[in-house]
């Protein structure tokens, strides 16, 4: 029979694992769905490319989205954004499942030293895993979905300041 430190370990990378998997689903759930609310709106756009700039890449017909479209836009941005930090808030977790199964594992250990390997080696398999899990989901976090995502953040910040100028030019001009 298996030492509770055994079960224990074991327990903790099926979870580590199971999770890590569920955030890998996330971020590209994310990515996709961010891609795809990019391309609409980009797809919209070219239907409307009587949109004229100014040199200084201010927006001067601002009808060519109506406020009320990019609202939508940002509301369905912002369901997406909430997924992804809460996904983003299961990588930090992985270490500490890793250091949990691995002080788990030595705590029951102690009394039964000829038993420590197996534990030891088990224990010390789910700080790996949970530190692999963090590095490699951290890392793509950082590469794609995040830049991904700030991207998408500052498309909306620069379409709505071009729109708030125009539209203060638009109203200067109608008091004229």
């Amino acid at each position: 029979m298996e030492s509770l430190a055994i079960i224990i370990g074991h327990s903790i990378n099926g979870i580590i694992i199971a999770l890590a998997i569920i955030t890998i689903a996330g971020f590209a759930y994310v990515v996709m769905n961010i891609t795809k609310l990019r391309n609409t709106i980009d797809e919209k756009h070219k239907k409307n490319r009587s949109t004229e700039f100014t040199p200084g890449g201010i927006q001067k017909t601002p009808d060519a989205y109506t406020w009320e479209e990019t609202l939508e836009y940002k509301e369905e941005y912002n369901k997406i954004q909430l997924i992804y930090s809460t996904f983003e808030q299961f990588v930090p977790i992985f270490p500490l499942l890793g250091i949990l199964g691995t002080v788990a594992g030595l705590i029951q250990q102690l009394d039964h030293i000829d038993q420590m390997r197996e534990a030891l080696a088990v224990s010390m398999s789910t700080t790996f895993l949970g530190l692999i899990a963090a590095v490699v989901l951290k890392f793509a976090d950082a590469i794609l979905v995040s830049k991904t995502v700030n991207t998408m953040e500052m498309y909306f910040d620069t379409f709505e300041q071009n729109y708030q100028m125009a539209r203060d030019k638009h109203m200067l001009d109608t008091k004229d």
